[in-house]
């Protein structure tokens, strides 16, 4: 059979991954209908897969997973370390707001939570950071301490004006960087492809064009070494700036929103247009050569041809309303003003407006959906938690199959291994205290994980006490607010003081 990338094994799945795949079936149709309740949004991944089209059945999946788990005959202690991880990074997934589509064996889960931890994260991003920050040190660079280039020197050799020189490594030197960098980035994405599963990998845009740029890249890499770095153009810098797009979700996000507004905002750019070509063509009349002798100034500074009559118009229009285009105009005749007040009028105060509230509509609608596919994860991420650890109970007891619940203890397991801030985590904990030991159901567990929606507020220490009268004396003074006037009007001082006495100097 074809493998699941939900699945780790290569033929058929053992009981417990079929058990897991069923709990997410069951976690999808539950969060399914809680977020249809809330008249919320079909969330899509990263791979642009709506959780509707999931290869799984959430109902049917479900009542199967009570079937198999009492059939299994498997000991509850074995997989109970399986079943914790796989909750802890569902868990993970809905604080981070993440899909939960890739695979959950053993070895796919570790090597999912060693992927999205901080310093592999941060590794990454240093990787990708280095290898843009290759462009200043290049041939041909001009990091030089002076931008004027009379003074900056020549690649490999000195300048006048102590301009300084040019980086100009051998070759071979950033090449190798380079190189370093791009299998890094290959490791990436080869990662990417592990804990998605191929199918579902190559439905990725984002993750296609990925292969692609590195592929191209490293094609042109070994272009450049062959030629011993001789060479007129470099392709692989121009593909350099996709790969700090790829890794950032909120540049994805923008870009999306971006090409989302496009079509929208295109009738209004149609219309911007149309009124820049109405008005320059009626000023190239209007101020033409033969009319009044002062006109002629209009004329030959601003609307002497169909290119210089657009641009003084689009300055108009765009750069705070620059006023110089009419003065020569309005100096011959006041009436020329009406002509200018009615492009600034219908452009400024309309066609502007206009396209910043359509821009504004389609942001605030896009980000709305955001917000929503993000709590929809989040929800489906917990309700998958709770799933897969509601699993392990009916396998340790098999008579309560008529009830869905989780142990106490357990989730006080997930809490103190999944990543996350101590404030949250210390607010999660005393929610489950006040729960108690004893079984704990879908509803309070949801609630539990809702305190990460909520902001923890740092509670400020206590002053010190002091016994000593001096100290006691001297804390209430330093504690007090005239105290902290004292302080800024000797530091306005201290500044007062540092200019006159500058200016002196002078």
């Amino acid at each position: 059979m074809e493998r699941s990338p939900l699945l780790g094994g290569e033929d058929a799945p053992s009981v417990e991954s079929r058990t897991t795949a069923a709990a997410v079936g069951g976690a999808v149709a539950a969060a399914a209908a809680v977020a249809a309740a809330d008249d919320a949004a079909v969330a899509v991944d990263d791979a642009g897969t709506p959780w509707e089209e999931m290869p799984w059945d959430g109902r049917g999946e479900a009542q199967r997973r009570r079937s198999s788990s009492s059939d299994s005959g498997t000991p509850a202690t074995a997989n109970e370390e399986l079943y914790i991880q796989q909750a802890v990074v569902f868990i993970e997934d809905a604080i981070k707001y993440r899909s939960i589509y890739h695979r959950m064996d053993v070895i796919s889960l570790r090597l999912y939570r060693f992927y999205y931890s901080v310093p592999f994260q941060c590794f990454l991003t240093i990787t990708i950071l280095l290898l843009l920050a290759l462009a200043f040190v290049e041939r041909p660079s001009s990091l030089t301490r002076s931008a004027d280039v009379r003074w900056s020197g020549g690649a490999g050799g000195g300048g006048g004006g102590g301009g300084g020189r040019r980086p100009d490594p051998p070759c071979g030197v950033t090449e190798s960087v380079e190189l370093t960098a791009l299998l890094v980035l290959a490791m990436d994405v080869s990662i990417k492809a592990h804990l998605l599963g191929w199918t579902e990998f190559w439905k990725s845009k984002w993750l296609v064009a990925y292969v692609l740029v590195l592929a191209l890249s490293l094609l042109d890499w070994t272009a450049s070494i062959a030629t011993t770095c001789v060479y007129a153009l470099r392709v692989r810098r121009a593909f350099r700036p996709f790969f700090l797009l790829q890794n950032s979700s909120l540049m994805k996000k923008t870009l999306k929103c971006i090409r989302r507004t496009l079509p929208q905002i295109a009738s209004v750019m149609l219309l911007l247009a149309l009124h820049l070509y109405f008005f320059t063509v009626l000023g190239m009349l209007l101020f033409q050569r033969g009319k009044v002798e002062v006109a002629n100034s209009e004329w030959d500074l601003y609307f002497e041809t169909f290119t210089q009559s657009l641009t003084s118009l689009l300055v108009l229009l765009t750069t705070a309303n620059n006023p110089d285009v009419m003065i020569p105009a309005y100096s011959a005749n006041r009436l020329y003003a009406v002509f200018f007040l009615a492009f600034s009028v219908i452009g400024t105060y309309f066609l502007m407006n206009l396209l910043t509230a359509i821009i504004y509509n389609q942001f605030r609608g896009y980000l709305v959906n955001s917000i929503r596919t993000m709590l929809l994860r989040r929800r489906v991420g917990v309700r998958a938690a709770f799933e897969i650890l509601s699993a392990h109970e009916l396998q340790r007891n098999p008579t309560d199959a008529h009830e869905e619940s989780v142990t106490g203890a357990l989730v006080m397991r997930v809490l103190r291994t999944i990543s996350v801030d101590s404030a949250h985590r210390k607010a999660m904990i005393q929610h489950l205290s006040g729960v108690g030991d004893g079984s704990i159901s879908s509803e309070t567990f949801q609630k539990i994980f809702e305190e990460m929606d909520k902001d923890t507020v740092k509670e400020v220490p206590s002053a010190p006490q002091y016994d000593h009268r001096l100290l006691v004396l001297l804390q209430r003074v330093c504690r007090h607010r005239y105290f902290d006037y004292v302080g800024n009007v000797f530091a306005l001082a201290n500044v007062l003081c540092i200019t006159v006495s500058d200016t002196h100097t002078v």
